[in-house]
């Protein structure tokens, strides 16, 4: 066994006395503290090979710490433990002197010995540096290699937690989290229904399910729910996960299940079950191990949902619920660099709501509820009326946008043309009475070869627009230079 005197802070108690046990267990000698002002008595009497430091602490923070270990004792590696998946902090970690950063949950328990034996070997590899730094410069070489390597290791870190700010990223690396690091056979998750999504659940396992033993699993979850906030089981979907052993788990007859709850800001947002065939291998430390995961599970779920929120803010016209004019751009310009690779033609299609009938006139007839009511209502109808590749925005007050790939001028115009038809024929209903609008709408293709660019394709289609308009509405008009 490696040994070294380990320094461990966190204020959770459960995950203290998981790293307590297992830097023990790895043959390390160990003491704790609960809090920032522990650690800094503890460092400036003891000295310590290593210190493991929570970023959030109640008095402090796990900055402070790596700031004091860095002063009183310079050989202290400090790997920086959090939970926020913040990659900006863990770059300024690592540049203040952190030896590594790492997130909760550690899915993979033998990392945190790992790490440590790791950062243990650095230490003895810098005092033979040192000795030989002014002789050696290949060894100066060498060090540089390896500080860029733990700069792109970062940058590997930060990208990973990105990509589980989505939910089912979170359900994933969740249940394979439980089958690796807890004693159990099987692993699932089912979340509730949010803003009229479906409820679905995720099911894991070491060797393939049974249809019998999966659903059992899945029943097992639905009967531990509220009653009004139950889904019908017919109507749930299921997602499982490739096993990780070759085999089949014929036995529905689990012989231990542990549950848990997935609860955001005292919400109850889903269910998680652990089972086994072997009732002895959930042991204390698995159960503790999953409770801790659980927390962790929640917390990531909250943090897709604040990450999926924020986006949809970023990216969606608040009243209409189409693309922003500034995410419709963005997207045009990443097609319209697909379109130029492939040779393939774009059309931009530019409408706004004419004079006579239109947004004011609605809104100074029956109030400026009925015209938001017309926008919403004529975002549905342009959505219902295009292909699932094509992509409309609201540009601004009442006027759309439109992008339809891989469309030339005849198509487009077919569509613009359609599109004015169909709203032609659509009664709106305000205040018991009903109301007929027109829309002018100006056409332009983009063409590879032809030095063409996003922002001219639009610049195009505003102008036909406006022509449109000129030649008196409820037309549609095409720029094609």
């Amino acid at each position: 066994m490696d040994s070294g005197r380990i320094l461990i802070v966190d204020d959770e108690e459960s995950i203290l006395r998981l790293l307590n046990r297992l830097c023990r267990s790895a043959g390390y000698q160990v003491e704790t503290a609960e809090n920032g002002q522990q650690a800094l008595e503890a460092l400036r009497q003891n000295t310590y090979d290593v210190c493991i430091a929570d970023l959030r602490l109640p008095d402090s923070d796990g900055i402070t710490i790596l700031r004091a270990a860095k002063q009183l004792q310079s050989g202290c590696e400090v790997i920086i433990l959090t939970g926020h998946g913040d990659v900006d902090t863990a770059v300024e970690a690592l540049r203040l002197g952190a030896y590594d950063y790492l997130q909760k949950p550690i899915f993979d328990l033998q990392l945190i010995p790992l790490t440590i034996s790791r950062a243990i070997e650095r230490q003895h590899l810098a005092r033979h540096n040192a000795r030989l730094l002014q002789d050696l410069q290949r060894a100066n070489r060498e060090l540089d290699y390896r500080r860029k390597q733990q700069i792109q290791a970062i940058n590997q870190i930060g990208q990973a937690l990105s990509a589980s700010l989505q939910t089912r990223d979170v359900a994933d690396v969740l249940i394979h989290a439980m089958l690796g690091a807890v004693n159990c056979d099987a692993a699932a998750m089912l979340l509730l229904r949010k803003n009229g999504d479906p409820a679905w659940a995720m099911v894991g396992a070491r060797r393939t399910l049974s249809l019998r033993a999966r659903n059992e699993l899945v029943l097992g979850m639905l009967e531990r729910l509220p009653e009004e906030v139950r889904p019908v089981f017919e109507g749930l979907r299921t997602v499982e996960l490739a096993p990780s052993e070759p085999g089949e788990i014929d036995d529905a007859v689990w012989r231990r299940e542990e549950y848990a709850s997935l609860v955001i800001r005292d919400e109850l947002i889903g269910m998680v079950v652990i089972a086994t065939h072997d009732r002895e291998l959930l042991t204390e430390e698995s159960a503790s191990l999953f409770e801790i995961l659980v927390n962790q599970g929640s917390a990531a779920l909250a943090n897709a949902r604040l990450f999926a929120r924020a986006r949809e803010l970023a990216t969606k016209d608040s009243l209409t619920g189409l693309y922003n004019h500034g995410h419709f751009f963005e997207l045009l310009n990443a097609e319209a660099s697909r379109a130029e690779r492939h040779g393939q033609e774009l059309a931009v299609i530019m409408l706004d709501i004419d004079r006579q009938h239109g947004l004011k006139a609605i809104n100074d007839t029956y109030g400026h509820q009925a015209g938001d009511e017309l926008l919403c209502s004529l975002a549905r109808l342009l959505e219902h009326n295009l292909r699932r590749a094509d992509i409309v925005a609201r540009y601004g007050g009442d006027e759309f946008i439109i992008m339809a790939p891989q469309t030339g001028q005849e198509k487009a115009l077919a569509l613009a043309e359609r599109l004015a038809q169909r709203l032609r024929e659509t009664p709106f209903i305000f205040g018991g009475q009903e109301e007929h609008i027109t829309i002018s709408l100006g056409v332009a293709v983009f063409k590879p070869g032809a030095n063409d660019s996003a922002s001219n394709v639009v610049s195009r289609a505003d102008k036909g627009l406006y022509l449109a308009k000129d030649r008196g509405g409820n037309q549609v008009c095409m720029i094609e230079d």
